[in-house]
């Protein structure tokens, strides 16, 4: 009888070997009758009972067919073996029995399809898959087994398009996001945005056709859950006398998201290096035919799945990075602009426009692409140290050559990312300086026109503008040389390891035969990739440190004081009150005042110019600081300032603020309540006429166009 080479070397008989392959691929439904006692205790807290789930019946008809199967052949094969296959289809029968009872359980009370249902599934295809090849190449043809995959093969892809929840139709509110609702499958091949994907490529995408975000995506959501970590942050730090960081509390807010990306990102990594053995194991298998043809399918097997897995992870882990990187974006441009609004004038006077411009739409870009490439500040030193490892086990003590290659780059890259840094550095000043200049200039562009000082301000910002290129200019030259030294080292690595291999570590028992050959080009060929991306990582982290001290410092800015109390029975209260703008290094600007008023009073406040009347208003905001005696504000606050808003708009836009504000009957109590009628009539469109944001109104228009 023909003999079968087994997994652990020994000859096995046909049917004994082909009862160890089908004990293995039942394993995965042994696992459904020690989850069906748990799933009950959960399904019984479930109310209520929903009603059956789309595809219900589809799904337990191949079910019941699997389970028929191999009942069918079970019985069939006593007349053929003596042996215990009969038995083993009847056992793998009972299985599938329990995989019915807990997708009915699931299906019935849950009303869901559960991810680790539809993974269960695809191992038992790949399973039988692969059983089946070996089985066909090394003995006879098995109409069991075929049928059993089809039947599994069909399960599985129904699986796969059906949604994890169907119930949108029974529940009072629907997922707002399909992804909220995607299995696991769907969402590592990403089939949720199959059908966005199918609109794309019938016509131009349209605002109203692009999925909703989900909950954890929402900037509300996000903003809030920000607020409380840097709270939290900041109280640990007063206690160490530390300074809060802007990285831990996202670090926090994603922790598990970072953890799944981390464990995805370094399983990727090994199993990219599993390769150079399967491809030794391949080429002895060639080589030497001492292996039977089950031998050579496995590894080919092996080397596709590993390169499917591989794929499948690393898209999973960029995906989940790059949206942390937009999540990120949004919570500090969110945290930029609420700090803003808390500056104390003194935080406020130290820093320029152009600066806290720059920290909104320069450093958190900065910052945020630095997230994309997180996983890379291990992952590349982590491919290199496999490749040494293999290497050494494949070379032997030739290697050592190539580390010495690698080791002779590290002063080269540490000296690199200190020029950088220092550039950068200088260079985000300037950028801030321009920045301010050309925001000075266009908010003044009428002296600039009527004094002729364009020419003037176009020099002065060229200038700028020029040390700005020059500084980057040094650091993109600088980035290209490491990043052409960086990719040639694998190259100068393998021609350092073969002179050594065969100048003086081989001999007759270890020549350099196409195994050792060929796995060592491949391990070379796999370091490229992590060797390129070592300048790329430099300046962006070096550039994502700058402005991480940046923001540190502007989100630990002082922020203006809770100084007034609560005026019971009156609208405003001084007593006594010392006010400035700079704290206690600097004198009062206004001195002892002390005032009460009333509820329902109108009250004007007359002075010359500098007098300070601008000033009391600021006190009464809040906006200055007490050195003395007492503030108090009763009720909420209404505020029009000096320089009021006006949007390029029609005037009617303005007082409406874009049509939001009720209908026609308010819009015209607001026209009259403000007496804006005869002010309309000097306009050939009346309310229609378009006005800028530098238009020129008289004060009193101006101001009631806003105030409406």
């Amino acid at each position: 009888m023909y003999q079968f080479d087994c997994f652990g070397g020994g000859k096995l008989k046909p049917p004994y070997c082909l009862l160890f392959r089908d004990l293995i691929t039942s394993l995965p439904l042994a696992i459904f009758w020690l989850i069906i006692p748990i799933y009950i205790r959960i399904i019984r807290k479930k109310e209520p009972k929903l009603r059956t789930p789309k595809w219900f019946w589809a799904h337990l008809t191949f079910q019941a067919l699997l389970i028929v199967e191999n009942a069918t052949f079970g019985a069939l094969d006593f007349n053929k073996f003596d042996h215990f296959l009969p038995f083993l289809r009847f056992a793998k029968a009972i299985s599938y029995t329990s995989c019915c009872i807990w997708f009915c359980l699931l299906s019935k009370r849950l009303h869901e399809i559960h991810s680790s249902f539809c993974i269960s599934f695809l191992v038992l295809t790949i399973l039988k898959l692969v059983q089946i090849l070996i089985t066909f190449f090394e003995s006879s043809f098995d109409l069991g087994d075929l049928t059993e995959l089809t039947l599994l093969m069909a399960e599985s892809t129904l699986l796969a398009i059906s949604k994890r929840r169907e119930t949108e139709k029974f529940i009072l509110e629907r997922p707002k996001s399909p992804e909220e609702k995607a299995s696991f499958i769907s969402r590592v091949f990403f089939s949720w945005l199959t059908y966005l994907i199918r609109i794309g490529a019938k016509r131009p995408l349209e605002n109203e056709d692009l999925y909703p975000l989900n909950r954890k995506g929402n900037s509300e959501y996000l903003k809030k859950r920000w607020d409380e970590e840097w709270k939290n942050e900041r109280e640990e730090c007063s206690k160490t006398q530390k300074v809060p960081s802007i990285v831990w509390p996202f670090v926090r807010i994603h922790k598990k998201e970072i953890f799944c990306a981390t464990i995805a990102r370094a399983l990727a990594d090994t199993i990219h290096y599993l390769n150079p053995i399967l491809l030794k194991q391949l080429i002895d298998y060639v080589s030497f035919h001492d292996q039977p043809l089950s031998f050579g399918i496995a590894i080919a097997s092996l080397m596709f799945l590993s390169a499917t897995t591989r794929s499948l992870l690393q898209n999973f882990q960029i995906g989940w990075m790059c949206r942390l990187s937009l999540y990120y974006q949004m919570v500090l441009n969110s945290a930029i602009m609420s700090k803003i609004l808390r500056l104390s004038p003194t935080a406020r006077n130290g820093r320029t426009a152009g600066e806290i411009l720059n920290h909104s739409a320069v450093d958190t870009e900065i910052i945020s692409q630095a997230v994309v490439y997180l996983q890379n500040m291990w992952s590349v030193p982590f491919q290199v140290t496999l490749a040494m490892i293999m290497l050494s086990i494949t070379l032997g003590w030739a290697a050592l050559a190539g580390v010495v290659i690698m080791l002779l780059f590290i002063p080269l890259n540490f000296f690199t990312s200190r020029f950088i840094k220092k550039s950068q550095i200088a260079q985000m000043k300037v950028k801030d300086e321009r920045t301010k200049l050309s925001n000075e200039m266009l908010n003044g562009i009428k002296v600039v026109k009527l004094y002729a000082w364009e020419e003037s301000f176009e020099t002065k910002i060229n200038e700028l503008r020029a040390k700005e290129v020059k500084m980057l200019r040094n650091v993109c030259i600088l980035s290209r040389i490491v990043d052409v030294a960086n990719a040639t080292s694998p190259f100068l690595v393998a021609i350092a390891s073969f002179t050594c291999y065969v100048l003086f570590a081989s001999d007759s028992t270890t020549s350099l035969t196409p195994s050792v050959a060929f796995v060592a080009l491949t391990i070379f060929n796999q370091l490229r990739q992590p060797m390129r991306m070592v300048a790329m990582l430099i300046n962006s982290f070096v550039q994502a440190k700058v402005s991480n001290i940046r923001l540190k410092e502007f989100m630990n800015a002082e922020e203006m004081r809770k100084n007034t109390q609560v005026a019971l029975g009156n609208a405003v209260v001084f007593k006594n009150a010392s006010l400035n703008w700079k704290g206690a290094q600097e004198p009062a600007v206004i001195k002892n005042l002390s005032a009460t008023i009333k509820s329902g009073q109108l009250i004007a406040i007359v002075g010359g110019v500098g007098g300070g009347k601008s000033s009391i208003l600021s006190a009464i905001l809040d906006e200055m600081c007490l050195l003395e005696g007492k503030v108090k504000v009763g009720g909420s606050l209404a505020y029009v300032p000096q320089h009021s808003w006006i949007f390029n708009k029609s005037i009617r836009n303005n007082i409406t603020f874009g049509e939001l504000m009720g209908s026609q009957e308010n819009y015209e109590q607001i026209v009259e309540a403000c007496q804006l009628k005869s002010d309309f009539l000097q306009f050939q469109q009346g309310d229609e006429t378009i006005v800028g944001e530098n238009v020129s109104f008289f004060g009193y228009f101006r101001k009631t166009t806003v105030l409406h």
